[in-house]
């Protein structure tokens, strides 16, 4: 019986990489969940994080809301058929077919954003070479489109990939998101977020599920939109989202 609407971010809500896993979680308790495409396992979660899951699998309409890209979230093995994926940039149905409405939306809006998003990769690795610091710039993708700019440093060092991003591009255009969350940076045009996406499947949940309430659930500063269309919010009370709010003594 479905009690509930079920907004969920994936990683660092749902799992996370071994380096983020709890210490006192032995690493024989975690479960794979996310996996490179090599096969390889990524993300895990604890098992309170794999019971969470199934709570949520059994008793709601479970969605997806991730950053990932279609091609990630379809490498995460958790139990759902619509979803939310790319920042907000690609919407999945009940059959796991593509929104095409919503991706001609997509498309329109993304195309005036094309060439700023290739000017700000090329600016970050710019500096970055000067700077002899490692790290990974590029356009995001999903199939010909372009969504956002991501930088990564190699070695997982936040505060110079934060420097050179800092140095790089010392100002967005107005609108425009700057999310980071441990070694990302993704710089996102003023189209693109979760949030957009959610207000654009929510209407047809709450119809279809007119009783049900909806849960928002993640852990980072660009969560906080989707989540505020929800009824409910929840997050993990260690994360960018929660900050200090539960640190007590």
């Amino acid at each position: 019986m479905i009690r509930a609407i079920a907004l969920v971010d994936l990683d660092d809500t749902l799992f996370q990489t071994l380096r983020k896993c709890p210490p006192d979680v032995p690493v024989e308790r975690l479960t794979p969940l996310g996996f490179a495409k090599d096969g390889a396992p990524l993300s895990y979660a604890t098992p309170r994080q794999m019971r969470f899951l199934e709570w949520l699998a059994e008793t709601t309409h479970l969605v997806p809301v991730t950053a990932r890209s279609l091609d990630a979230l379809r490498r995460a093995h958790i139990p759902f058929r619509a979803a939310v994926c790319a920042h907000g940039g690609v919407i999945l149905d009940d059959t796991g077919a593509i929104d095409s409405g919503w991706a001609e939306i997509i498309a329109l809006r993304a195309a005036p954003h094309a060439e700023t998003l290739a000017v700000f990769a090329d600016a970050i690795a710019t500096e970055a070479r000067a700077r002899g610091v490692a790290i990974n710039a590029r356009v995001l993708n999903e199939g010909d489109l372009p969504l956002y700019t991501l930088a990564k440093h190699a070695d997982a060092d936040a505060e110079a990939l934060f420097a050179v991003v800092d140095a790089a591009i010392p100002a967005l255009p107005d609108g425009w998101t700057d999310h980071r969350n441990g070694n990302n940076v993704a710089l996102m045009p003023p189209y693109l977020g979760k949030a957009h996406a959610v207000a654009h499947i929510l209407p047809a949940l709450r119809a279809r599920f007119p009783d049900a309430p909806v849960i928002g659930v993640g852990d980072s500063h660009t969560d906080a939109p989707f989540m505020a269309l929800c009824d409910f919010a929840m997050m993990p009370p260690r994360s960018q989202l929660a900050g200090g709010l539960f640190d007590v003594g």
